[in-house]
């Protein structure tokens, strides 16, 4: 499930134009490099959940990663194409984000229409990709694979500096010493970033990043959190996590991969 329903508020100056997640990179959309990290892992059926303003959008760049695409592409512009980048082995479907402006509706979305499908019955992994971030250096999706089975996280070491924008994740020594969350502070201001640091040690602290796997049980949790939220709340999927985290196992997964932030505006530098 590739969570794309926001509206680059951080970049508003050209997201009105351009979804953050189609900003290119290297060569192509970050979107594309986000469905080859996923084909890498193996065939798939993907939903990529999107904000309605950019319904328009959406109808043409679901025709330009169709398989067919490439040929479509080869008559409009009369000669050959030498490679095509799309990504292979992935059935892509596109759906608009129904409800409150939030990371969980977008996933509670996505895992609705995946339910409703014959070929991912009986699955009990759902992995969910937040588009606008890449990991150039790896694909951390296969540190998730490898994760210990249930719900998984990725994270990375804490940097204080970076606190007060991201989710702390407080983590405990798990079976073999996988690390486990014990609880999920989102975006603490500097006190309570230091009150964090008091308590626990830097040591003990991680902060959230844009992949995670999730089971069933996981989602159903999540789908009564969402139901119980208070009106004009926006229900956060790091706030579930950590609210699930003090029940039943999440482990965390480290990368030290660099990433590229698609919505943040200073992301000319990495295109």
């Amino acid at each position: 499930m590739v969570a794309a329903g926001g509206l680059g508020t951080r970049v508003s100056s050209w997201a009105r134009y351009l979804p953050k997640e189609w900003l290119p990179v290297a060569g192509r959309p970050g979107i594309v490099h986000v469905l080859r990290e996923i084909a890498e892992i193996g065939p798939a059926r993907v939903v990529v959940v999107y904000h309605p303003y950019y319904e328009q959008f959406v109808s043409w760049a679901r025709r330009a990663l169709e398989p067919d695409g490439l040929t479509a592409y080869r008559r409009a512009v009369g000669n050959p194409v030498a490679v095509d980048v799309s990504p292979q082995g992935l059935v892509i479907d596109w759906v608009p984000q129904q409800g409150c402006y939030a990371d969980l509706t977008s996933l509670l979305n996505g895992a609705e229409h995946l339910a409703g499908h014959s070929d991912t019955a009986g699955d009990d992994a759902t992995y969910v990709v937040f588009g606008d971030n890449l990991y150039p250096s790896c694909n951390v999706l296969t540190a998730l694979q490898r994760a210990p089975e249930g719900v998984a996280v990725l994270a990375r070491d804490y940097e204080p500096g970076l606190a007060e924008r991201r989710g702390v994740i407080v983590t405990a020594p798990g079976p073999q010493g996988a690390p486990r969350m014990i609880d999920l502070v989102e975006k603490p201001g500097p006190a309570a970033a230091r009150k964090l640091q008091a308590r626990h040690g830097t040591a003990s602290l991680m902060l959230l990043e844009g992949r995670a796997r999730l089971d069933d049980a996981f989602i159903a949790f999540a789908r009564d959190r969402h139901a119980g939220a208070r009106p004009g709340t926006e229900p956060k999927l790091a706030l579930a996590l950590g609210a699930y985290a003090r029940t039943r196992p999440v482990w965390v997964v480290r990368t030290g991969s660099d990433v590229i932030d698609l919505g943040a505006p200073d992301v000319q530098h990495n295109t």
